[in-house]
């Protein structure tokens, strides 16, 4: 679930292409991962999925983006 959650999450911040919001939902999923170390045990694995799969997923989809604008550049896409 915690992929998932990383994974959708990177899906929905890629479109605004702003460095500043990918790297403020980063340090945010830092931030909430410290508060649920704070409030009880975790795993340091669970942190590192999220941040995997965050980044993962941005990278996917800003590279979809990238590849949409080239195709409507030549004229392929209306």
């Amino acid at each position: 679930m915690i992929a998932l959650t990383a994974a959708t999450i990177g899906i929905a911040t890629a479109p605004m292409r702003s460095l500043f919001s990918m790297i403020l939902v980063g340090v945010l999923i830092c931030g909430s991962y410290a508060c649920a170390a704070f409030s009880g045990p975790t795993s340091l694995i669970d942190l590192a999925i999220a941040i995997v799969c965050y980044n993962l997923s941005l990278l996917i989809s800003l590279a979809g983006l990238h590849v949409i604008d080239r195709a409507r550049a030549k004229g392929r896409l209306a």
